[in-house]
């Protein structure tokens, strides 16, 4: 039974990553942004913008931080907090990246 829809990205939704305690989710999608949801209210939590066709959006072990790709060839890390962009590094030297995971440490992370 579908309990809400979520509706405010403009494009097409790329990933969803739901946090370990399930109150909470982010979703990419190719219009640039990542939205941080509340999955009790609902709600959006908190939104980044970037001038990129997000592909894929992964939580870091703590889950204070995110790891997003795209378009841009990029990797960047993002506080969930307020949506600030904490680093930025080049992921690709052609192409997209179209998937992120992180190791259960969080000392590696791997793209593609």
């Amino acid at each position: 039974e579908m309990k809400a829809a979520m509706k405010e990205h403009k494009g097409v939704v790329t990933c969803i990553k739901i946090r370990a305690n399930n109150m909470e989710c982010v979703s990419s999608s190719d219009d640039g942004t990542c939205i941080i949801w509340d999955l009790n209210r609902f709600v959006r939590n908190q939104i980044i913008f970037a001038n990129t066709l997000f592909k894929a959006v992964c939580y870091q072990p703590e889950e204070t931080q995110l790891l997003t790709g795209g378009s841009d060839r990029k990797i960047s890390y993002w506080e969930t907090l307020d949506g600030s962009q904490i680093r930025e590094m080049e992921g690709s030297a052609d192409g997209s990246i179209n998937g992120l995971d992180i190791s259960d440490d969080g000392n590696y992370f791997v793209s593609g």
